[in-house]
């Protein structure tokens, strides 16, 4: 009698162990933070954006990397909404307006990439700066970039600008 409940003790202990790990698992796999589908950085609510590319919704990290999406994923692109900043609501991209090159960087940095005598290499491109956000008002975004540096932009200003670059 008491090899058989030692049994019973050893193998309920282990079903516990392995619905632990499960549950474990299934909970790291299911509360990790939302990536941007082109840079797999961060996405902030503040910054989040919808794009169109290839007949797929895509959501990515920042303004900045949907207006490079189309170079970068090598297919049409139509950005279908930004968040507002200070509300994190979607928006038409053509009604809003952006400030641009501020202080404030809601996109991760990436480690920098080192050389063979462990020096960085020098970076020249980085798709999400300058830094790009959303207002629903002017007046909003000039307020921002009074407090956080920047220029304000129109949807029109914003592509012509982007569109220079090469």
């Amino acid at each position: 009698m008491a090899n058989r409940t030692g049994i019973a003790t050893v193998v309920l202990s282990s079903l516990i162990l392995v619905a632990l790990a499960a549950g474990g698992y299934w909970l790291l796999r299911h509360t990790e933070p939302a990536r941007c589908a082109v840079c797999q950085r961060g996405i902030h609510t503040q910054s989040r954006t919808v794009i169109l590319a290839g007949g797929e919704r895509k959501t990515l990290c920042c303004v900045r990397c949907a207006l490079t999406a189309s170079r970068q994923l090598g297919k049409p692109v139509r950005l279908l909404e930004v968040a507002e900043f200070h509300s994190s609501k979607p928006l038409a991209p053509q009604s809003a307006y952006y400030v641009e090159g501020s202080r404030v960087v809601l996109c991760e940095v990436h480690e920098p990439l080192l050389d063979q005598t462990k020096h960085p290499y020098g970076r020249t491109f980085d798709r999400c700066e300058p830094s790009t956000h959303a207002f629903v008002r002017r007046e909003d975004a000039e307020a921002f970039a009074r407090e956080n540096g920047g220029v304000v932009l129109s949807w029109a200003e914003l592509v012509k600008e982007v569109e220079k670059q090469p």
